[in-house]
């Protein structure tokens, strides 16, 4: 068997914690399970149950993304769980320090791209015996629904659910060159997992590979023909930190999700790698006292800097509205391991490496919140300003559709997400929606055209609309404004109309020149790249002032069934008026008639006889079905009996 952990099915974005595991890392007793529940979950994490495995309390726990660098280990929740209980935490693991054996040939390691793999670390140990695991090892992994291998591939499994630290280990005798290189597959090359499944790669996907072969995707699974045995002697460890977003997009176009993979594509420490290496040789050895252990490998291009955050004890009260002295605060700090220096009422804190959340005085600020008790906070609404600081881009904007809205113009939002633009998504909604827009004019187009087909329904002779939204590119986000007008006519054009609507946003604005990109002229598009066109305007004092009377609008539910019109057109004598024709429709009370609106009318003399046509558009909707043409067709017969009876002509 191989390492990377054993996938798990459905995995969740939460861990199964066992109290016994969690007890050794705490010099004294746990609290009892149901206060150890309330207090972790009133501040820190969900947990979603409680199961009982061999006499163990088992805690399902929801990991959320900011604590998953750390929290995702036995180790990192034992801390966060003993500053929470007043606890005194204690490591009870050993660590491997020795500086190995000259004798024993140490494995070579490489990395193509250091972005991609920021540390590896490895180690060969010769004269390993692979045996069932030791009792202890057992319990504590079949607790948290880990199914026991063998010794190896449960220690890396201990060490991963402990540190949150994934490690892998080879078999020797199956590594060509005993070489262990990060590097992307090359196009077309196969690799069978330790599950065989058989997998055809791309330039694209990260592997640990040999001198000659893929033994396995970087940070998600194991290949199968390099995995430990019984018959392993010799064993080379594997630890290392992959890329995040690397690692996610490689486990999503495979549909392979691991627990090694959960935890990479969170992001975690490079210090972990080291510390992974170390206790997995540890435990080993433990198991091997007489195998022999080679030099270290640690390639590690660029290391981590080391986080240090200031926060003052008066910016904590004025935050959560306390009074905590400099002893509450440093008390705290000390509980969850944060070393830190005093100066004055400052307290400048040395994040430890696996708490990446940590990075701003705020998080500082929450971390004292938690560990005091989210419940000792006072309930004191702060004293806000009865004026908030004026948003430059909202501003500007506001003034624009002010002067579109006067000229009848309605404010739309379309999807970022379409098939047109040059960031592409690894799993898009739709097929139509795998890129991000790189323009809005595609998207006020559709939205047009859509309009345009709703046209009768709102009786809309011209479409007018605006969209302010985000474009985006490989390398920027921006902010971008575009405007539509059309009829759906072939021979109309908007181009004068909107020059002088373009001619009142520069007065509005104060700016000499609109610069913009005509997307199509029918319908009538045009782009703007807001951000650069209020670039140079001055900052904002203050937002446009309420308006004193607003419209008073009401508002109706729309049927999600289809319309159907149907248009009539007809001479009636010179004194019928329009009104009256619309009196007769209204007489017919058709319950299923929503509007009725003339479009067309004229007067000619016929014979001798001056005469009026008038052609008008019934339309007809359904708040319960969709209407067939058969059926609008048999309603229309009503209306024509009518005006035959009052002598009308139906063209």
């Amino acid at each position: 068997m191989g390492l990377y952990i054993l996938q798990l099915k459905n995995i969740k974005n939460s861990m199964k914690f066992s109290k016994a595991w969690l007890q050794t890392y705490s010099k004294e007793a746990l609290p009892d399970t149901q206060a150890l529940v309330d207090v972790v979950t009133f501040n820190a994490f969900e947990i979603e149950e409680v199961t009982q495995v061999n006499g163990d309390d088992v805690l399902d726990i929801k990991v959320l993304p900011n604590r998953a660098h750390d929290a995702l280990g036995h180790r990192g929740m034992a801390c966060d769980v003993c500053a929470l209980t007043g606890r005194t935490f204690t490591d009870p693991h050993t660590y491997y320090q020795g500086e190995g054996d000259i004798k024993v040939q140490k494995p070579t390691i490489t990395i193509a791209d250091t972005s991609a793999c920021s540390r590896f670390m490895s180690v060969r140990i010769d004269g390993v015996t692979v045996t069932p695991s030791p009792e202890w090892l057992k319990v504590r992994l079949e607790a948290i629904g880990q199914k026991s291998i063998n010794s190896i591939v449960d220690i890396t499994n201990f060490v991963q659910f402990s540190l949150n630290k994934p490690m892998h280990a080879y078999d020797e005798a199956l590594i060509a060159g005993a070489t262990l290189s990060a590097r992307y597959a090359k196009e077309g090359e196969t690799l069978t997992t330790l599950d065989e499944k058989s997998l055809t790669l791309d330039e694209s996907t990260l592997v640990i590979a040999d001198t000659e072969k893929p033994l396995g995707l970087a940070g998600i699974k194991g290949g199968k023909f390099s995995g430990i045995s019984n018959t392993t002697t010799s064993v080379i460890l594997e630890s290392a930190n992959f890329s995040g977003p690397l690692i996610r997009k490689t486990s999503q176009k495979y549909g392979i999700r691991t627990d090694a993979s959960k935890r990479f594509e969170n992001v975690i420490s490079d210090a972990l790698v080291e510390e992974g290496l170390r206790l997995t040789i540890s435990l080993i050895l433990e198991c091997n006292p007489e195998a022999t252990v080679s030099e270290i490998i640690d390639v590690y291009p660029k290391q981590e800097e080391v986080i240090q955050v200031s926060v003052s004890v008066s910016q904590i009260n004025k935050v959560l509205g306390t009074a905590l002295t400099l002893e509450d605060v440093t008390n705290v700090f000390s509980s969850l391991l944060f070393s830190y220096i005093v100066d004055g009422e400052v307290c400048i804190v040395t994040v430890p490496a696996e708490r990446l959340d940590i990075r701003i005085k705020e998080d500082l600020i929450e971390e004292v919140a938690r560990v005091r008790g989210l419940a000792s906070i006072p309930s004191i609404l702060p004293a806000l300003a009865r004026k908030g600081v004026v948003h430059k881009r909202m501003c500007y904007e506001n003034k624009i559709r002010e002067t579109l809205f006067k000229h009848g113009f309605s404010d739309i939002m379309t999807y970022s997400f379409g098939n047109i633009g040059d960031v592409e998504i690894i799993k898009g909604q739709a097929s139509d929606k795998e890129k991000l827009r790189s323009t809005l004019g595609e998207g006020v187009k559709q939205a047009f055209q859509m309009n345009m087909l709703n046209a009768p329904l709102m009786k809309l002779e011209t479409i007018k609309m605006y969209e302010f939204g985000n474009i985006f590119t490989k390398s920027s986000e921006s902010r971008h404004f575009a405007l539509c007008i059309d009829d759906g006519k072939k021979k109309t054009s908007f181009t004068e109309e909107v020059e002088m609507l373009l001619g009142e946003i520069k007065r509005t604005l104060g700016v000499v020149e609109i610069e913009y990109d005509t997307v199509s002229i029918k319908p009538y598009v045009i782009e703007v790249d807001f951000d650069t066109l209020i670039q140079t305007l001055p900052e904002p004092i203050e937002y446009e002032p309420l308006i004193q009377n607003p419209l008073i609008s009401s508002y109706k539910t729309i049927s999600p069934y289809p319309f159907i019109t149907r248009d009539i057109a007809m001479w009636v004598s010179d004194s019928t008026t329009w009104e009256s024709i619309a009196t007769l429709c209204a007489q017919v009370g058709n319950p299923l008639v929503v509007r009725i609106d003339l479009f067309d009318e004229f007067s000619k003399e016929i014979d001798g006889v001056k005469k009026t046509s008038f052609a008008f558009r019934l339309v007809f909707q359904s708040f319960e079905k969709t209407l067939t043409d058969e059926e609008v067709n048999s309603m229309m017969e009503p209306y024509y009996a009518v005006f035959k009876e009052k002598g009308f002509e139906i063209r």
